[in-house]
């Protein structure tokens, strides 16, 4: 299964479906379906996506961390960005 470059950190779903995969070197997530262990969504316009990397609880939302300390809100439905929380200095 070949994911993103540089792949750096991943976390798994809360249902265990699917691993999000942090690849620094072109900005995006890989998500992977682990029944399958195939890239299903490539999510892109991160800033150098680090390994923290969260779900909420019901699993709509991920939460990853980028590089300058701001944080990328996901919508799991779409596998989109829907906004991008800015590190307050």
């Amino acid at each position: 299964m070949a994911v993103g470059r540089a792949p750096y950190g991943a976390a798994l779903s809360p249902d265990g479906k699917q691993l999000y995969s942090g690849n620094l070197a072109d900005n995006t997530v890989s998500v992977i379906d682990v029944a399958s262990l195939k890239v299903v969504a490539t999510i892109a316009g991160f800033k150098q996506p680090r390994q923290a990397i969260v779900f909420t609880r019901d699993g709509k939302l991920a939460y990853v961390l980028n590089e300058d300390l701001s944080i990328s809100k996901v919508d799991r439905s779409n596998q989109q960005i829907v906004q991008q929380l800015a590190a307050k200095s």
